[in-house]
């Protein structure tokens, strides 16, 4: 596993095992002994499928139930959307966005603090990896096209 430092403190590129053959495709999304230094423990996994067109987000979770996620796209297509919400860092409030293709080999960690959301750019299914459990109570989200930096894109031509 590689690991590419974004410009966000925390969010990272994960570049994970792909082998591709006359046979199909085959990953290595996550090895506990390249990724638990880097992420910790995963607390939860869940999967979500999503219609061409579908955005889901922006969400986030506050204080101690703060969530870190790592993604990864099994099929289709996905914009990922990480808006940094750490008040104490010099990318707060920017937005950042990644391509995420199905079983090409590349995962995004979204660091707490962060609001997340995905656009899919055709049918497709994701799978998040979380180090906390899923705390409604705790849950917020913003409306991606009140943020300055989406809005004046369609998001639909990303």
């Amino acid at each position: 596993m590689e690991f590419e430092d974004t410009q966000f403190l925390g969010l990272t590129i994960v570049k994970f095992f792909k082998s591709a053959d006359n046979r199909g495709v085959f990953v290595k999304p996550w090895l506990n002994c390249s990724l638990k230094d880097k992420f910790g423990n995963v607390d939860e996994a869940y999967f979500s499928f999503s219609k061409k067109g579908v955005f889901r987000g922006l969400h986030y979770q506050t204080g101690d139930k703060a969530q870190q996620k790592y993604v990864v796209c099994l099929t289709g297509c996905v914009e990922d959307i990480a808006v940094d919400l750490r008040v104490d860092q010099p990318t707060y409030g920017q937005v950042f966005r990644k391509r995420l293709n199905a079983m090409d080999g590349e995962g995004l960690i979204v660091p707490a603090g962060f609001a997340h959301g995905i656009y899919a750019h055709e049918p497709s299914t994701i799978v998040n990896f979380c180090d906390k459990p899923y705390a409604p109570g705790s849950e917020l989200g913003i409306n991606c096209y009140s943020l300055k930096e989406i809005s004046e894109l369609d998001i639909r031509e990303i």
